[in-house]
């Protein structure tokens, strides 16, 4: 019995490396989900079946260690965070994009309890050599994505992003790949061994490169640095042999900032300017866009923290204090952030002070093992380097990035790995089962654990499931199908669970978009409405502190046509976050429709002072000043922000179409027209433009440039100058 339960566990782990690997077509989030449910899973069924061999058998069962301690701490504050959070069950279940959350954290800690009472040095050396065969599948389709036989979703044309789905995650993975080759290399005792692991290395190392990720490579450069310098303190001259040894490793340390130093002074170069990978690598600038709102987001995240210092906002609740604090330059990134993109204020704001001082103590805690292994002579000096570097490494990358599926996995196997050697972990043999013999009883054990593990499997993992699929489903069909559509929207909401709050979103956009359709039955377009706002209601409730779900409401509300509960709706959000110029705009448009232009354009104008660079603002505000009759004004702005006032934008058609100043729209149709002179649309609105401004001239001199410049439009275009002379 105890051989097959260990087989069950080791299987399970053994699988665990491959789970990067996999990307799940039929799911939201496809990335993402697949691989956190199959982790799940695995977790719950081998945490189960060690709880069973722990009970009985003695050599198995959890033994008190720094790191064990550490961890345990960290998970206790981040319950506590959940808890006593703005929104616990968003910090419990996180939700598609992310699955993270106090769920998530919980299966890493049962997997790192795993891993260290049931492996064995043997088990360690296959279980990294498995990460390593694995990278083998990760590194070819990288490759092919290189070669552009493979599509990179995120990655573009030149970064390529695995399946991983993003080039600075999969970076991150590569660097564990990376360390378990090294390591491997060192402990490796044949020669073919030593060239396998070295070669999978420098695979790794260039695909990293390949990402493109400026973050990843400067944590590597780092990391040399660690370790070499490290290494020249530390490692003892006893022979020649040594200082050989010692003087590859300065020569290794010059190289590494030589070569990044120089390709860096040359970056203007056109050995550097013409290869994408360098240029973006090159690009890293304190005036760099990118940079500066990096800044910025990070002083939004310090202001999150002084007001909720202890234990923060709670888990996955970073999007609240991002929209609270927003600063209105943000425009120029994506609009909703749910990370700081760094891993200090990201806990700062997950789980305050205790949660990033808890965090941080784990890396302190393993740190200090591996230097106590080292002087116990447990651990090899350049193995306690090379551990010690990897955490430097993980640490620096973090500082820009944030943790997912892929390196979570990896990083707790590190953190296991080491706590490991601290543990008495099981030895060859099995002992008699603990209480004196009393083993026959096992069956009741396992039928005691087999329901607990049934039930985590079908609420954790099988409803969330059932409802990512059916919301699959309904975004596959919405648009041939919409009663079966609206039907799998509310199937996947029945299940209430994870992900509640991403599909009551889409089914709001669903039914915007849908309820328009002149084809629906009034009776059904009226359900599928009210569902969206009871939906979009919900969610406001569950979510009273971010401004996104006010949004949803507020839109819904605006397309039903109850103006005043959206005015009223998106006020609030605008209370919660008060410099987002995306729910000033939400404003105006109601009061736009109320046919109140002077509250549009007052509104319009308070979001514009906000940032004058933001084109958006500028554009909108222009749009109010024209339905106000203050078209002096309008062009003024226009001019000022764009040299013209003859700009080519769908908000500017709208409005001179709707106070029918032909003459004007003319002008924009011809902004339009040099923009992109080979769309034969534009030709034809442009004609159109000056036929309603009455400039018969101008509308048959737009046809017969276009017939020029296109000869399939000849007849068509022939027809329309014939009905234009037609006309009196």
């Amino acid at each position: 019995m105890p051989s097959a339960i260990l087989w069950i566990i080791k299987g399970g782990l053994f699988i665990v490396p491959f789970i990067p690997l996999y990307v799940s077509r039929v799911l939201f989030f496809p990335y993402i989900t697949g691989k956190a449910f199959i982790f799940r899973i695995i977790v719950e069924v081998v945490f189960a079946a060690w709880v069973f061999l722990a009970i009985y058998y003695k050599e198995y069962r959890p033994k008190k260690s720094p790191l064990l301690i550490a961890l345990a701490i960290f998970i206790a504050v981040v319950a506590l965070a959940t808890i006593f959070g703005v929104n616990p069950a968003k910090s419990f279940w996180s939700n598609y994009e992310r699955m993270e959350g106090l769920v998530a954290y919980l299966h890493l800690f049962a997997y790192f309890l795993v891993l260290t009472h049931v492996f064995r040095k043997s088990d360690w050396k296959i279980f990294f050599t498995l990460f390593i065969v694995s990278s083998i599948y990760e590194n070819t389709y990288a490759f092919l994505q290189r070669m552009e036989f493979l599509p990179a979703i995120q990655g573009g044309s030149y970064r390529v992003d695995g399946t991983i789905g993003n080039p600075t995650y999969l970076a991150a993975y590569l660097t564990f790949i990376l360390w378990f080759c090294l390591f491997l290399w060192l402990e490796a005792k044949e020669k073919w061994q030593k060239y396998f692991y070295g070669l999978m290395a420098v695979w790794a190392l260039a695909t990293i490169y390949f990402t493109g990720t400026r973050g990843a490579i400067l944590g590597l450069i780092i990391g040399i640095f660690v370790f070499g310098i490290l290494y020249l303190i530390f490692k003892k001259t006893e022979n020649h042999a040594e200082l050989v040894k010692k003087e590859i490793i300065l020569a290794w340390l010059l190289i590494a900032l030589i070569i990044p130093l120089g390709i860096f002074l040359t970056k203007d170069q056109p050995f550097v300017k013409n290869n994408p990978t360098l240029a973006r690598l090159t690009s890293l600038s304190f005036s760099e866009r990118t940079i500066r709102s990096r800044f910025t987001i990070w002083g939004m995240g310090w202001e999150g923290f002084k007001e909720r210092p202890i234990l923060g906002w709670g888990p996955d609740n970073y999007g609240v204090v991002f929209s609270k604090y927003f600063k209105s330059e943000l425009w120029r990134q994506e609009p909703w952030f749910d990370r700081s993109h760094n891993i200090v204020f990201d806990w700062l704001i997950n789980a305050g002070i205790l949660g990033a001082l808890s965090y941080f103590s784990i890396f302190a805690v393993a740190i200090y093992l591996l230097w106590s292994h080292y002087r116990k002579g447990n651990f090899t000096l350049e193995n306690t380097l090379l551990f010690t570097t990897f955490l430097a490494v993980y640490l620096a990358e973090n500082f820009f990035v944030f943790d997912q599926i892929a390196t979570y996995i990896g990083f707790f196997a590190v953190l296991a790995y080491i706590n490991s050697i601290s543990a008495a972990t099981a030895v060859p043999g099995v002992s008699p089962p603990a209480g004196g013999g009393r083993g026959g009883d096992w069956p009741v054990a396992a039928g005691l654990l087999a329901a607990p593990l049934v039930l985590a499997i079908y609420f954790i993992n099988i409803k969330p499931l059932q409802a990512n699929l059916n919301l699959l489903d309904a975004l596959a069909i919405q648009g041939q199908n919409i009663p079966l559509a609206f039907e799998k929207f509310n199937k996947a909401l029945s299940y209430n669970t994870l992900g509640n709050q991403e599909i009551g979103e889409q089914l709001i956009r669903f039914a915007i978009s849908a309820g328009g359709l002149p084809e629906l039955v009034p009776d059904f377009r009226d359900r599928m409405l009210r569902k969206a706002i009871e939906e979009a209601d919900k969610s406001v409730v569950e979510n009273a502190l971010d401004p996104r779900p006010y949004l949803f409401l507020g839109t819904i509300y605006n397309k039903v046509g109850l103006l005043d509960l959206a005015l009223e709706v998106f006020k609030k959000a605008s209370d919660l976050s008060p410099q987002k110029q995306q729910i000033y705009f939400e404003i105006a448009d109601v009061y736009i429709q109320k046919g109140d232009y002077k509250n549009a354009v007052a509104v319009l104008e308070k979001s514009f002072k906000l940032d004058s660079e933001f084109n958006n603002g500028r554009i909108n505000l222009a749009a109010a000043y024209i339905l106000n009759n203050q078209q002096r004004e309008a062009e003024k702005l226009l001019q000022e922000g764009f040299g013209t006032a003859d700009v080519a934008d769908q908000i500017l058609v709208q409005v001179y179409s709707r106070v029918q100043n032909y003459k004007r729209l003319a002008g924009i149709w011809g902004a339009f027209v040099k923009l992109e002179p080979k769309n034969l649309e534009y030709r034809k609105s442009l004609s159109g433009a000056h036929l309603l401004a009455n400039q018969k001239a101008s509308a048959t001199q737009a046809l017969e440039q276009a017939i020029k410049d296109f000869p399939e439009f000849k007849t068509e275009g022939e027809n329309l100058i014939k009905e234009i002379k037609k006309q009196k």
